[in-house]
């Protein structure tokens, strides 16, 4: 297959650098779409309409954000077989990577050029069939999912119908579940109910959160009986919008589901 007659699907995070990384690609002789992708739900229609000869992903930035792109393009019989090249990203989160997805090419942006063409000349032949993240900590207790240990302040924003303690169960030892952030809280747990219970939960945050603390975002799962207006890709746009930036997602009963969040570091 020639370069030219090649569609490359660039996955970035960052419209002025999506752009830029756009231009390099374009001079190398590739047809490149690089649109912002929205709802993860949408991605296989997407991907499969566009049946791009390559997906290169931008590890630069949100590299969990681009993780989550290629799992849901490999769990999928209609997308499985596209290549997948990762570009650029610090070196651990590279090598988790690798670790999970050993059939995608990863490589430099310098190096850009020459791993597009091994993608298109070495495409996959029996692709790599990920674990989803939260069925890989499915056996793991809920208090080491949400990052609860010793000793540590939590403070909990909300409740899901009264239950939360319940699930939550036994505390490791010293742990302490407060109603309030103080200045020694260093995990907060909300529970949202609705877009609008969300958007002011992350307002809370930005206004309350300790420096080095996290939190989580506690919403029910799209399939839940109970249905919600809003999703897990809701949520992260709010978090994101807020100044925030999302790096780990938690399954807490079979009908709630957590996304967790951070400042974004300067």
């Amino acid at each position: 297959m020639k370069a030219a007659s090649s569609l490359v699907r660039l996955v970035s995070w960052n419209d002025e650098i999506a752009r830029q990384h756009s231009q390099e690609i374009s001079q190398l002789g590739y047809r490149v779409e690089a649109s912002s992708l929205h709802g993860t739900s949408a991605y296989i229609t997407h991907f499969s309409s566009l049946s791009p000869a390559i997906v290169l992903i931008d590890l630069d930035r949100l590299p969990s954000h681009g993780r989550e792109v290629a799992i849901v393009l490999r769990r999928s019989k209609t997308t499985r077989h596209i290549p997948i090249v990762f570009a650029g990203g610090l070196e651990e989160k590279v090598a988790r990577l690798h670790s999970e997805l050993p059939d995608a090419v990863f490589t430099s942006w310098k190096q850009v050029k020459k791993a597009l063409k091994q993608a298109i000349t070495s495409p996959p032949i029996a692709p790599v069939h990920p674990v989803p993240h939260m069925q890989r900590w499915s056996h793991s207790s809920l208090t080491r999912k949400l990052g609860i240990f010793e000793k540590m302040d939590i403070a909990l924003i909300g409740d899901m119908d009264g239950e939360i303690a319940e699930i939550i169960g036994e505390l490791p030892e010293d742990a302490v579940l407060g109603s309030r952030i103080t200045e020694t809280t260093r995990l907060v747990l909300y529970v949202a109910h609705s877009l609008r219970e969300t958007l002011a939960e992350v307002h809370h945050a930005q206004a309350h959160l300790p420096e080095g603390a996290s939190f989580w975002i506690i919403h029910r799962k799209s399939a839940a009986k109970q249905r919600s207006d809003f999703n897990q890709n809701d949520v992260r746009e709010a978090g994101l919008d807020g100044g925030f930036v999302d790096y780990k997602v938690c399954s807490v009963n079979s009908q709630w589901s957590g996304l967790k969040f951070a400042r974004k570091k300067r």
